[in-house]
């Protein structure tokens, strides 16, 4: 929308940041004189501007470089809250100043090696300081000067409204909070049912009551985008199905109006819209999980070239675990168990651990459903009777999980997620509960280091949804590292 005023917006302001980050680097080298002679005298050791005259260059590329990557330039066309915009011009100031470190890091020698001393920290610590507060006066300004141009009437776009109700209020209402965007509404074309062919009288929409004219139904529309001066159309429908409105927007292709169809007729809580294409057909898909994106794809490499490194450390505790399953077990009975669970949206895999029940312990679960100690699908007791000796001591310290870096090797598991339910489970669980399904399932997870089979399984349900919603790879390393202190001491096995 009002892509070419954005265009050259964005253009100039980018020329903008480039001038204030040059003047920035002044005013940055009087402040350190200032300090170096009058208040940190002790500290700060004089010196000229050859020292760190690299910085004048360099400075102001890096740092518009980090503002166009953290979306500052974007914000400011979309949105009017002037925290987020600060948070992003901070968050690119601290970058750029991390980047102007490690350049003179790695080719300060080399680009001066006339001089002994290093680029003045303290003037590499200011200048991003001094730079955020430029250019965040800078666009307080400029997105003042550009609202009471609009205000003033400079610049605006004719837009006539096509839809009825709270979609048409929302959007209207919208338009209005947003005066920056310089949108003027010159009309509604109603498609209430009511108000169609014979029976549309412009006084009696209701619409028409909000202060804002109704100039037609949808059959006398044509009328008025032909004899209204008209740049924009926007179809927000309540009554009309889309195949109803396709003849206008038809009609808006040919008289080369541009046309809009906002998308927010889903209001999605958990779900992030993205516009997406299925090759020349632009769709709007919901992703209620995170798309592959670095720290992901890092985490799921991590996962393949960690859990071979683990299999083979962790085969000097496995191997002896194997003989002594063996040896303790009937002549046929297997060391490992594999059970069908599910993966990632459901998908069934074969979930390995060390056998720590006797054989044909699964047939035997429908005898014991009245000592289940466990609210929910799941299934779990104390003093399990068909844990064996071994089993029980291996289950304290989750030894018997440890074949299931097999599966995290073949792409089926993470080392951290969620833990895969069996197929029964699945069937019992609220629609909220599936959910956990969406993240691939994992060795360790949230609400095995934070009390275990002690945990409710309701409160299994919120922690697992908890950690997809809030998934970090710093929150998978903090579960990992717990992980140990949980295997070490047994807490909260059962």
């Amino acid at each position: 929308m009002l892509r070419e005023s954005q265009y050259i917006l964005r253009q100039v302001n980018i020329a903008l940041d480039l001038a204030l980050c040059v003047g920035a680097f002044f005013v940055a080298h009087g402040i350190r004189t200032l300090l170096s002679v009058y208040v940190l005298a002790g500290s700060i050791k004089p010196s000229t501007m050859d020292y760190y005259v690299w910085l004048l260059p360099a400075a102001p590329l890096v740092i518009v470089l980090a503002l166009g990557i953290n979306g500052v330039y974007r914000s400011l066309r979309l949105r009017t809250r002037t925290l987020d915009l600060a948070r992003s011009i901070a968050v690119a100031c601290l970058e750029g100043m991390l980047v102007l470190f490690a350049i003179d890091s790695i080719t300060g020698s080399l680009l001066r090696p006339e001089q002994t001393d290093r680029t003045s920290q303290a003037m590499m610590l200011i200048l991003p300081v001094v730079c955020f507060i430029f250019i965040l006066v800078k666009t307080h300004l400029v997105r003042r000067a550009l609202t009471a141009a609009r205000r003033r009437g400079l610049n605006y776009r004719n837009v006539i409204l096509v839809g009825s109700g709270p979609p048409l209020e929302e959007f209207a209402g919208m338009m209005a909070s947003h005066p920056i965007w310089g949108l003027k509404i010159e009309g509604i074309i109603t498609d209430r049912e009511e108000f169609q062919g014979e029976a549309f009288d412009a006084q009696a929409v209701p619409e028409a009551s909000e202060g804002r004219p109704v100039l037609a139904d949808l059959e006398r529309a044509p009328e008025v985008l032909w004899s209204t001066p008209v740049d924009e159309v926007i179809f927000v429908p309540n009554a009309a199905s889309l195949g109803r409105l396709r003849p206008l927007m038809e009609i808006c292709e040919e008289m080369g109006v541009r046309m809009h169809l906002p998308l927010n007729f889903f209001a999605a809580r958990i779900a992030r819209p993205v516009v997406d294409r299925f090759e020349d057909v632009p769709v709007l898909s919901y992703w209620p999980t995170r798309d592959i994106g670095p720290s992901l794809l890092f985490k799921y490499a991590f996962d393949r070239v960690a859990a071979p490194v683990l299999l083979v450390l962790c085969s000097v505790v496995m191997i002896p675990v194997a003989l002594a399953i063996k040896l303790t077990s009937k002549r046929g009975e297997p060391i490992f168990f594999g059970q069908t669970r599910c993966g990632l949206n459901g998908r069934l895999f074969t979930c390995w651990k060390f056998r720590t029940m006797r054989s044909g312990a699964e047939q035997e679960r429908e005898h014991l459903e009245q000592l289940n100690e466990q609210q929910g699908p799941v299934f779990k007791i104390h003093d399990d009777p068909r844990v064996t000796r071994v089993g029980r001591l291996l289950r304290k310290f989750s030894i018997d999980e440890l074949p299931q870096l097999w599966n995290v090797i073949r792409g089926e598991m993470s080392l951290v997620g969620p833990r895969p339910p069996l197929p029964g489970e699945v069937k019992q669980y609220d629609r909220w509960q599936r959910r956990r399904l969406s993240m691939k399932p994992g060795i360790t997870c949230l609400w095995q280091v934070s009390g275990r089979n002690m945990l409710p399984f309701e409160t299994w349900m919120k922690l697992d949804l908890q950690y997809i919603d809030n998934w970090s790879l710093l929150l998978d390393f903090k579960i990992l590292l717990r992980t140990v202190y949980v295997v070490v001491t047994g807490y909260g096995a059962m």
